[in-house]
């Protein structure tokens, strides 16, 4: 939960090893795609049947998504 002003910021709802970094990451930025066709589900780019960069994309997509949401915000705060 979030509080504004003097003296706000982040207070926790559950213990920090139950919250990924990716998690967060998505929360407070939006999400972790890197190119606009892999970030909006509900978008159907009209050049992803002949797109020669797109596996190349979705590749690094599931690396990034795999390596913030394997780490716990517990890992980072020991």
């Amino acid at each position: 939960t979030g509080a504004s002003g003097k003296g706000g910021g982040y207070k926790l709802c559950r213990k920090p090893e139950e919250y990924s970094v990716g998690e967060i990451l998505e929360l407070m930025e939006g999400p972790l795609s890197s190119v606009v066709c892999l970030a909006d589900k509900g978008y159907e780019c009209p050049k992803k049947t002949k797109c020669p960069t797109l596996p190349m994309w979705e590749e690094f997509d599931t690396l990034v998504h795999d390596f913030f949401y394997n780490k716990k915000l517990s890992d980072l705060i020991q």
